[in-house]
């Protein structure tokens, strides 16, 4: 009897004693979480042509993750970011996917940037099931896989109907020209103007469709082409380096004309590049201004870039970065303890609403992956000593 007493209490004293652990210890974990830290990777150009988006992009992350850890981290946890450079190439980007997942072993995929990348990876990390948190790219492919896959940007058909929308609405645009990059962002943008044109009933608007390839250089005929036209609006589409190109292809053959284009380029780069070919085009813009001196979050981000990166300017690249670390950390902070894929997942797809960044209005469920679908328009302003973006409308869409 003794003996038996013996092994009972042994038994009740395990079952207590692993009752007792499991409430004070964490749960089952995902890879990369480990001796209190956090093993988060990235991917996109951080060399050749689009760098001038890439490097920027992953110093506003670096410097976000380098305040967290300075605070002390999530829930105690550090973490440590992991960079790899695809140059832009969709072979080069699942390379390096594999790199982060197999071989480093990374809780996560945040930030990469690019759409030729982004869309290289989506199989492979659609398949593994690791949380995949900001694209930077609006194709919509990503909205659409949902599961482990969390988009925050406005995706690029609802920017493309967006755009002819105002043009139409407060341009009083009766002849639209749209030369767009012929690559899956272009084609995209093209498609979801014309699906707004149809639903609008305003399809004989569209005059003039000209592709160009996202490595031209040379863009004199696809100005000549849209000039021809005669347009009242003109919507380009297409990277950093292509619309500076084209405003001043433009520029150089007297095309006059009302230029729109993509939040892509709702920075001071196509201001710089173009010059005064860029004055008056007006811009898409999802992130709140960073000078405005009331929007607290932007002021932090300048302060935070500035002090990890001194001789860099912060720009809305860097706040690109720099948001897709905040989105993540947010999940981060509701899964608690719970950092498993599938707990992150389900944390995630708790937010509402949520505008305590400097992006404001994401929510996620697990049938919904829209990322921002608000934006608001801003002209350019060529100045030498101040060029700049002005705010000439609110946030609106497409409802």
């Amino acid at each position: 009897m003794k003996k038996f007493l013996s092994i009972a209490l042994t038994a009740v004293l395990s079952i207590s004693l692993l009752a007792g652990c499991g409430k004070q210890t964490k749960t089952t974990m995902a890879q990369g979480v480990e001796d209190n830290k956090i093993k988060v990777g990235t991917i996109g150009p951080t060399s050749g042509p689009i760098a001038i988006v890439g490097v920027p992009m992953l110093h506003g992350m670096q410097a976000y993750f380098n305040m967290i850890n300075e605070e002390g981290g999530v829930n105690g946890n550090k973490i440590e970011l992991i960079a790899k450079d695809d140059q832009f190439k969709p072979d080069l980007a699942l390379q390096k996917a594999e790199e982060l997942v197999e071989n480093d072993k990374v809780f996560a995929i945040v930030g990469q940037l690019g759409t030729p990348g982004c869309l290289g990876t989506l199989d492979y990390l659609k398949e593994k099931g690791i949380p995949a948190v900001y694209q930077g790219t609006g194709v919509s492919a990503f909205s659409k896989v949902r599961a482990n896959y969390f988009p925050v940007q406005p995706n690029y058909t609802f920017e493309g109907g967006l755009l002819v929308k105002y043009a139409i609405d407060n341009l009083k645009a009766n002849s639209i020209a749209i030369v767009y990059g012929n690559d899956d962002a272009g084609k995209e943008e093209l498609q979801g103007a014309k699906d707004q044109l149809k639903k609008m009933g305003k399809e004989d608007v569209l005059k003039a469709e000209v592709p160009f390839n996202t490595q031209d250089l040379d863009f004199s005929a696809h100005i000549q082409k849209a000039a021809a036209v005669k347009p009242d609006v003109t919507i380009v589409v297409g990277y950093q380096k292509a619309v500076p190109g084209i405003l001043l292809e433009a520029k150089k053959q007297g095309f006059k004309s009302q230029f729109m284009t993509s939040y892509i380029n709702a920075d001071l780069t196509m201001l710089n590049l173009a010059k005064d070919a860029a004055n008056g085009v007006i811009v898409t813009a999802w992130v709140p201004d960073i000078t405005d001196p009331n929007n607290e979050a932007a002021k932090k981000y300048i302060e935070t870039y500035k002090k990890y990166f001194p001789s860099e300017t912060p720009n809305a690249f860097g706040v690109a970065g720099w948001v897709a670390a905040e989105v993540f950390v947010e999940g981060l902070k509701r899964a608690g303890n719970d950092l498993s894929w599938e707990g992150y997942i389900k944390a995630m797809e708790t937010i509402k609403d949520w505008n305590q960044g400097i992006a404001k209005g994401i929510t996620y469920t697990s049938d919904r992956r829209n990322g921002i679908e608000k934006m608001y328009f801003m002209k350019a302003v060529w100045d030498e000593k101040m060029p700049r973006f002005e705010k000439i409308s609110d946030f609106v869409g497409l409802e």
